[in-house]
């Protein structure tokens, strides 16, 4: 067991008098340099991402919205349910009506 002594300041007066005297202390040169590498860090990863290398690709999986098969080269996303889906569904081209279309009875 500590016993403090009748005698002399208070645990902790000497600190808080000395800063009451002084001003509070600034931040050392190596917090300093610390901050400074985060910032140039920081700075060169902004200009190095590259949003593009963030795709998924779902080759063979069948997309949920339009239901054709996601190919190797066309990006994907996947649902929460687990479900792929193109990132931008490719336009099917129908051809129209079969009036339209030459060759064809009317």
């Amino acid at each position: 067991m500590t016993v403090r002594p009748d005698f002399g300041p208070e645990y902790g007066d000497e600190e808080r008098q000395r800063f009451e005297e002084e001003a509070p202390p600034g931040p050392t040169e190596a917090e300093e340099e610390r901050e400074f590498q985060e910032r140039e860090r920081e700075d060169e990863e902004v200009e190095f991402v590259d949003a593009e290398s963030n795709e998924a690709h779902a080759a063979g999986q069948v997309c949920e919205r339009c239901g054709q098969v996601i190919t190797a080269t066309q990006d994907a996303r996947r649902r929460p349910d687990g479900r792929w889906v193109h990132d931008e569904c490719p336009v099917l081209l129908t051809g129209g009506s079969a009036a339209a279309r030459p060759g064809t009875p009317s």
